[in-house]
């Protein structure tokens, strides 16, 4: 571990019964296929999972035709330097709007990738039906504002089971078409990160990792999020 740096994960435990967009459920599965418990010489798992299970990235692919999935985009492109928090509390099913994010530009000028805090995670613990059913969302509007008018941004990340909601299907579709790239000529997209676990401390987060399980011909992945974060002097 380099000196003065902590990496704190920013995923959930993904498990079974784990809060999921509706009817992804359940989120993993394990089955042990082998066990010593059972005289055989190893522990073997075999697992199951969707690819949206628990702290996942969507990728282009995921929908945009066109766009790359997560396996065929280089190790580096999920790698940050420029982590930004921006606080966006919002209600059940609360659009995050451009007229939100508008007072953050400069805060999104300045990232390669933001975590929009809507302070949703709090449901996720004590009632997970309704954090996967009633969150807020990204508006398509302030998803084009963002990937419009921030070229040096890579990826965006929720607290929320999606950066859309089940209560809005037809706007949540748009927003992530938008961050994905469909339509758009010159091939830009934003990765997204849904369902992470916020810290106070990524604030002050130096960088961020967030690689994919590399499986050829999947959408998306599960991933392990880690925050960089230099310690307190």
């Amino acid at each position: 571990m380099s000196a003065g740096v902590r990496y704190v994960v920013l995923s959930h435990l993904l498990r079974g019964a784990a809060p999921v967009w509706p009817g992804n459920a359940p989120a993993a599965e394990v089955e042990l296929v082998e066990s010593i418990a059972r005289g055989e010489a190893a522990n073997m798992s075999r697992l199951v999972l969707q690819s949206h299970s628990g702290t996942h990235v969507d990728s282009p692919w995921h929908f945009n035709p066109g766009g790359p999935a997560a396996w065929q985009l280089p190790i580096e492109a999920f790698v940050f330097d420029a982590p930004r928090l921006v606080d966006v509390p919002k209600p059940d099913g609360g659009f995050i709007t451009a007229a939100d994010l508008e007072p953050h530009a400069t805060t999104f000028e300045r990232a390669d990738i933001a975590f929009l805090q809507t302070g949703w995670a709090r449901f996720r613990g004590t009632d997970g039906e309704r954090y996967a059913n009633a969150g807020p969302l990204l508006h398509p509007d302030a998803a084009r504002w963002l990937i419009d008018t921030h070229p040096g941004l890579r990826a965006i990340a929720t607290d929320a089971i999606s950066i859309g909601s089940p209560q809005e299907r037809a706007a949540s579709v748009e927003t992530h078409r938008v961050l994905t790239g469909f339509g758009r000529r010159d091939g830009r997209f934003v990765l997204i990160y849904e369902d992470v676990l916020m810290i106070p401390e990524l604030a002050r987060a130096r960088r961020i990792f967030g690689w994919p399980l590399f499986v050829e011909g999947a959408d998306g992945s599960p991933v392990t999020l880690v925050a960089e974060i230099p310690e307190e002097s």
